[in-house]
């Protein structure tokens, strides 16, 4: 009625009206760009499943340190990543990083790691050994333990026995429970690589210094079985890294001064993988199903002298250590350039 009697009012009223309805669009695009702005940060924590590489640095990521020593991914995909400054756990999306100033952590240096079952992880540092369960944390020194040595150099959990194995400066410890360690004599020999078989059985990869030699032995009931590298062709050869494939024969990567070959042993007979001809500074090994892969100077599949030698977009460092995660993506620690994850989506 105030409209027919009163146009200029009815103008009034027709502005009045339209700021309102601007202010509400005003505030719906307000929300819509918080809501988009929340999916944008969610998605920066959340790994890109379709992308082939995801690359995670210090400049990029909460990475403390762009030095990856030690990978180890749980049965729920939880990533823990030991760098030269801290220990990493990303779990959903979630960073968390663990050091001596947060946590009871020996050192911020990690070496190695090693997952159980049900998720505890296994700490190497070198300035002792940790084991956190998610709640507890225990620490084990050369004070109030078996360690001999506080630098561990490597570790693996057998899931047959429930056994953790440590390998250190000075010996190998045998951890039959949380409470338990056992020291075990290996002479005066280098630990470098250990891993389980499928049966339990320990292989240790071993630098022997006072003849600058390589082996690889079989641990099992109590005994030893050695292979010495110089007696199967390869001399001052360095067994880096160890692995199991499907049927249980131990892979072995040889590095040395000339020296790059990967060795399986098939029936207590040790054969040589067939090496891309581009694969370089051999470091570390990862069993995928049929396929062996190595990490050095780059990525290859062993088998084939064409296989293409995968470099880490925009990086050129040096792969030390890998691990799988349960969608089959291939993730990566290196030396210089943090931490990446490789997955082939053609």
């Amino acid at each position: 009625m105030y409209g027919i009697k009163h146009p200029g009012n009815s103008q009034q009223l027709y502005k009045i009206h339209l700021t309102y309805r601007m202010k509400r669009l005003f505030v719906l695009l307000l929300i819509l760009l918080t809501i988009t702005s929340c999916r944008d940060e969610k998605t920066v924590v959340t790994e890109p499943q379709e992308s082939e590489w995801i690359i995670y640095t210090k400049e990029n990521s909460r990475l403390p340190d762009n030095q990856v020593n030690a990978l180890a991914i749980d049965s729920q995909d939880t990533k823990w990543v030991g760098t030269a400054k801290g220990l990493v756990r990303i779990r959903n999306g979630e960073w968390t990083t663990f050091t001596p100033a947060n946590s009871p952590l020996p050192s911020e240096y990690i070496s190695a790691l090693a997952v159980e079952k049900n998720r505890t992880i296994w700490v190497g540092t070198d300035n002792g050994l940790a084991r956190f369960d998610g709640k507890n944390w225990l620490v084990y020194k050369n004070t109030n333990s078996a360690l001999t040595n506080n630098n561990i150099t490597c570790l693996t959990h057998d899931a047959v026995h429930n056994i953790t194995w440590i390998g250190t400066d000075e010996g190998l410890i045998k951890a039959a429970n949380y409470t338990n360690l056992e020291h075990i004599s290996v002479a005066d020999n280098t630990i470098l690589s250990i891993t389980t078989d499928q049966n339990g059985a320990l292989w240790v990869g071993f630098f022997k210094s006072f003849v600058f030699a390589g082996q690889i032995s079989k641990y099992e009931n109590g005994s030893w079985q050695h292979h010495n590298l110089h007696n199967l062709g390869y001399p001052s050869s360095f067994p880096y890294g160890l692995a199991i494939d499907k049927n249980n024969a131990v892979l072995a990567v040889l590095a040395g001064t000339s020296m790059k070959a990967v060795i399986r042993n098939n029936g207590g007979h040790w054969e040589e993988i067939t090496r891309p001809e581009g694969a370089r500074g051999l470091k570390a090994i990862l069993v995928e199903n049929e396929k062996t892969w190595v990490g050095g100077n780059s990525l290859s599949i062993f088998g084939s002298k064409s296989a293409e030698c995968l470099s880490i977009p925009g990086q050129e460092t040096h792969i030390q250590t890998m691990a799988l995660d349960s969608k089959g993506r291939k993730w990566l620690g290196t030396i210089l350039g943090g931490l990446a994850g490789f997955k082939s989506i053609n």
